[in-house]
């Protein structure tokens, strides 16, 4: 796993876990789809905003630097993404959901 991206994960997380995975995998969701030429896997459901990425979202943006800096690749963003649908479906079900 990227330790920048699970440093900036936990960095994140104010106490809301639920939250923090959903904002996250949303970003990770537009990045990879509006900003490289990867596919989300159509197990994640992920499906884009007809009006582009949320381009104001303080996730989006930090993998938008750290991919610029070359702190991370858009594979291990995805692998990124792969563990926060196995840490969604595990909230989900212990009952953490919203």
């Amino acid at each position: 796993m990227n330790p920048t991206l699970k440093e900036e994960f936990k960095l994140t997380n104010d106490g809301d876990n639920w939250g923090n995975v959903m904002a996250w995998l949303f970003a990770i969701g537009d990045y990879i789809t509006f900003e490289t030429d990867k596919c989300i896997p159509d197990t994640w459901q992920f499906k884009p905003s007809m009006c582009g990425a949320n381009e104001d979202c303080y996730v989006f943006q930090s993998l938008r630097h750290f991919a610029f800096e070359k702190y991370v690749t858009s594979d291990e963003i995805l692998q990124f993404g792969n563990i926060l649908i196995r840490a969604r479906d595990i909230l989900e079900s212990k009952g953490e959901s919203y």
